[in-house]
């Protein structure tokens, strides 16, 4: 299978954030971009919980680079 091609889009900063009361429900990110359009992202619960998981793991390793203070 061929890989998917990526869109790299620069974004300034994160908007909006709605997670659905249903544990089922999507929850939706919003981010400001320098184009001339944002970026709206739909995540299923179970693509969340993936996403939490890893910016969790990402600031661990961050952690260990910063000095103690």
């Amino acid at each position: 299978m061929p890989e998917k091609p990526t869109v790299e889009v620069t974004v300034v900063k994160p908007t909006m954030i709605e997670v659905s009361s249903d544990p089922r429900g999507d929850a939706t990110i919003q981010f400001e971009t320098v184009g001339n359009a944002d970026i709206l992202l739909v995540l299923p619960m179970t693509a969340l919980i993936a996403l939490e998981a890893m910016l969790a793991k990402a600031s661990q390793e961050q952690a260990k680079h910063q000095p103690v203070q």
